[in-house]
């Protein structure tokens, strides 16, 4: 993989994964056949996890983004690796990390919901199989998005 060539393709799939390989090598100036192997190498290397639209998800019925942060006590998170396990299969949650802040928090699970009936039963079950200290949530009302989540802007960072 080409050093200088895999950024510049990187962040074009960015900003609209769905060019083909013949538009990208117009716009990036290289040939088709380049930028179809770089495409490839930086799946393979997992640079690219996936490929996917993202929709407005207030028309599929969603009301609330929640973002809930726990303080997992390091004996009880290294006994019980099996929370991050039992959050991904749940269809509602869509970030899972470790992570520091706020008060000695050190996880954070984004999770979807319809409304707030949802939400609340989604973040009591999490209370009991977390077995940690208090939660803190932020509760998202996607109506009141100021601006959408996009990555477009990422090269100019």
């Amino acid at each position: 993989m080409h050093p200088d060539k895999a950024p510049k393709l990187l962040y074009e799939l960015i900003k609209n994964s769905r060019r083909s390989d013949r538009d990208l090598a117009k716009v990036l100036g290289f040939s088709q056949p380049t930028v179809t192997r770089t495409r490839s190498k930086l799946e393979e290397e997992k640079y690219v996890l996936q490929y996917t639209a993202l929709p407005d998800f207030t028309k599929l019925g969603f009301e609330l983004i929640a973002f809930t942060f726990a303080q997992l006590v390091p004996e009880e998170a290294k006994r019980d690796e099996q929370l991050p396990n039992q959050l991904e299969k749940d269809p509602r949650v869509v970030f899972i990390a470790d992570g520091d802040g706020l008060d000695g928090k050190n996880f954070i699970v984004a999770s979807m919901h319809k409304n707030y009936t949802d939400y609340s039963n989604f973040v009591s079950d999490f209370r009991k199989k977390a077995k940690t200290a208090p939660t803190n949530s932020f509760i998202v009302t996607l109506t009141g998005i100021r601006k959408h989540l996009s990555l477009n802007g990422l090269q100019r960072a």
